[in-house]
């Protein structure tokens, strides 16, 4: 069939602008889109993929300056390399662990100093509240320190039914977010856990979904979350190399570094504790503090999370600094179950390796007598 021919009609100036105007306001209404969904971390995270909305974030960060790459892209840290040097612990005697990974932390890239079985699956046991502390601190963001939640009854009694160690909030007493998240991290409180993942999520399970979305977008190849207390689950599973790539997530969230370097803290006072709950670190408690004061470079543990199953055996992940400003890492899982000090011990023995050579270190143990504050949880 023929076409009709169309007839030509001269543009007006009309015809120019409308188009120009309406492109200027399509454009307009695409960046305040972009601002409204990357503006803070208070989203949840859907997925990996829509998490990082990669064509979105190059937009905000040209016309925003004041919109960081960790507000926007939350670049994680890089897997550590290995080396030449890196040492294999085998079969030596002078670390008890089943798995272990040292790495020292550098500007350029992290470094694996020694290991022993690091990418294995392993049950994280409560080295999985670092997760949940970071989960929760992206989904609510640091302005929901202030925010007060009333404890749950049944949340209390599902923790206590479980033998899982509780920080002593009573039900219905108003607790403060911050609070919470010392009562998580110091002492290891599963029923603060728990009260800070339901009210990020909606309920423990919900949140779960999202400690797994944010792994996956970290690109951790062996860690599934089923809670958030890392009460035992089969399939609830990492490996020591994962769980030194939260640890090191982690150290990057101000507020995340100071609870966890944390030795003691007091939550605030309420008619059921009057005088408020004194928090003691379970890492922090079962250290002298001088223990590794002899080495050629002098270091101290900085903070870290403790952990404990019978399935996971003794487990803890610290971070460490020497003399000359140097940061380290050190993840210890499976060492001796009924033995907390030996983790401990694990992860003492391990830091020598900043500075001196296997076969010159001894192992190192501690004496309960000389920890004041030490409980075993």
């Amino acid at each position: 069939m023929a076409q009709k021919k169309r007839k030509k009609r001269r543009r007006s100036a009309a015809d120019v602008v409308l188009p120009v105007l309406l492109l200027a306001l399509v454009g307009a209404g695409a960046v305040y889109a972009a601002k409204s969904l990357l503006g803070g971390r208070t989203e949840p995270i859907l997925n990996a993929e829509d998490s990082t909305l990669p064509a979105v974030t190059t937009t905000v960060t040209e016309l925003t300056t004041t919109t960081t790459a960790a507000e926007t892209t939350a670049p994680f840290p890089k897997a550590a390399a290995h080396t030449t040097e890196t040492i294999a612990l085998g079969d030596t005697d002078k670390i008890i662990a089943r798995n272990a990974v040292l790495l020292k932390i550098t500007p350029d890239g992290n470094t694996v100093l020694a290991e022993r079985e690091a990418d294995q699956q392993i049950y994280p046991a409560s080295m999985t509240k670092i997760m949940t502390l970071v989960t929760y601190l992206r989904l609510c963001g640091d302005t929901a320190e202030d925010d007060v939640l009333i404890m749950d009854a049944d949340v209390i009694a599902a923790q206590k039914a479980q033998m899982a160690y509780t920080a002593g909030f009573e039900a219905g007493e108003a607790c403060r977010v911050t609070d919470l998240l010392y009562a998580m991290m110091l002492p290891s409180g599963a029923d603060a856990a728990v009260m800070l993942a339901t009210h990020a999520a909606g309920s423990e399970a919900a949140f779960a979904e999202q400690m797994n979305a944010l792994a996956a977008e970290m690109g951790l190849k062996q860690t599934h979350f089923v809670n958030c207390t890392g009460l035992h689950e089969d399939d609830h599973l990492s490996s020591v190399n994962d769980i030194a790539q939260i640890l090191l997530y982690a150290l990057e969230d101000p507020l995340a570094k100071q609870i966890m370097s944390a030795y003691r803290h007091t939550t605030t006072p309420s008619p059921q504790h009057e005088e408020g709950i004194e928090l003691v670190s379970t890492t922090l408690s079962r250290l002298v503090g001088n223990e590794l004061e002899s080495l050629s470079k002098p270091m101290h543990i900085i903070g870290g999370k403790t952990g404990y199953t019978n399935p996971a055996g003794q487990c803890l992940a610290t971070w460490a600094e020497n003399s000359e400003g140097e940061e380290f890492v050190s993840v210890i899982a499976g060492s001796t179950a009924l033995k907390p000090l030996d983790a401990m011990g694990d992860t003492l023995t391990l830091y020598q390796l900043t500075c001196e050579p296997l076969d010159k270190i001894e192992r190192i143990t501690l004496n309960e007598a000389d920890l004041p504050d030490y409980v075993h949880n």
